[in-house]
């Protein structure tokens, strides 16, 4: 709102220089009003092929998500290996114990009965 816009085609670098717009209001009892501005003419912006910066960009966030995928299944693979370490050695400390205690082993509750007296 209350936005003017101004379009100049076919511009030369003579016509850089000091320019003032005057404007009437018709809705402020045609109150003038004035802007002054510099104009610089410049040779044509070139439009950028941004192509080749996109693909790295694309490949770089590819090799880092590769990575971090990589990471995360190997603490992945860390944690189910340690799980199944405990849950062997929990196996051979309940059964080498009751083998002892049943086989008459050393350390076993069959040494610890008193000899008969006959």
């Amino acid at each position: 709102m209350n936005n003017i816009s101004i379009v100049l085609r076919d511009l030369e670098f003579s016509d850089t220089g000091k320019y003032t717009c005057h404007v009437k209001n018709p809705k402020e009892n045609n109150l003038q009003h004035h802007a002054t501005i510099f104009l610089q003419v410049v040779d044509r912006l070139e439009e950028v092929d941004n192509t080749v910066t996109l693909i790295i960009l694309a490949v770089v966030g590819g090799v880092i998500g590769l990575l971090i995928l990589i990471l995360l299944i190997k603490k992945f693979i860390i944690f189910i290996l340690k799980k199944t370490r405990e849950k062997k050695k929990e196996c051979l400390v309940s059964s080498s114990g009751n083998d002892n205690t049943e086989n008459g082993l050393p350390g076993s509750k069959a040494e610890e009965k008193p000899p008969s007296k006959v």
